[in-house]
């Protein structure tokens, strides 16, 4: 059978799932990063139930369900310290069919890469949709070594994404909603504590634990 070709545009979590997820299909997938690398950067990130079970699909479920901290107690609490509801993981875990997992951005996308072939992701290759294809032609992308053909091209070069402004030019593109979330990963304290978001007037706090012992705000 012949092998289709696909490129992802951005070595995101959408665009690495999406390209494990067409590798594993037999797909040739090459993944266009315009990044001089996949140095971890951002914060943490949590997967819920649902989300793991996407993973399951390509085969990555188990591995980040290992990664599950939280333990005992958690909930919501108000600015002054009192709590406003309580649960444990236990129960979270059988409502929900599963733990919450709190991991850093940079181990999902360890775990992702780590699923493509040697060579499948090109950093500090900038990209550009040049001609989207058609029913009988192939979509080309433009690269620093060239040009790519591909049967099938996946935009997920983000909130600003050049691919989907190539593709729709009236799109308004994003729009600032009145809302910044300043994220950090630190040591965890020496003193334990529940897990817990604090909802306060037009301000929100949240803490967990990851598995390497780091705590996510």
């Amino acid at each position: 059978m012949e092998q289709h070709r696909a490129v992802v545009i951005g070595a995101g979590i959408g665009g690495l799932t999406a390209a494990v997820a067409l590798h594993r299909g037999g797909w040739q997938v090459t993944v266009l990063e315009r990044a001089a690398d996949l140095a971890p950067v951002g914060a943490g990130i949590g997967l819920a139930p649902n989300a793991q079970r996407a993973l399951d699909v390509i085969g990555l479920g188990d591995r980040v369900r290992d990664l599950a901290a939280w333990q005992g107690d958690g909930g919501m609490r108000a600015p002054g310290g009192r709590w406003l509801a309580r649960t444990d993981a236990t129960a979270a875990a059988a409502r929900f069919g599963g733990p919450l997992v709190l991991l850093h951005r940079a181990t999902l996308v360890d775990i992702l890469t780590s699923a493509l072939p040697d060579g499948a992701v090109r950093t500090g290759a900038a990209a550009a949709l040049v001609d989207p294809g058609g029913d009988r032609s192939p979509a080309r992308v433009a690269t620093p070594d060239g040009e790519i053909e591909a049967a099938l091209v996946v935009a997920a070069d983000g909130i600003r994404s050049a691919a989907r402004h190539a593709l729709f030019p009236g799109h308004p593109g994003p729009r600032y909603a009145g809302c910044t979330t300043w994220r950090v990963v630190v040591p965890a304290p020496e003193r334990p504590f529940a897990p817990h978001e604090t909802w306060g007037a037009g301000r929100l706090w949240g803490t967990q634990p990851l598995k390497d012992g780091r705590i996510y705000a």
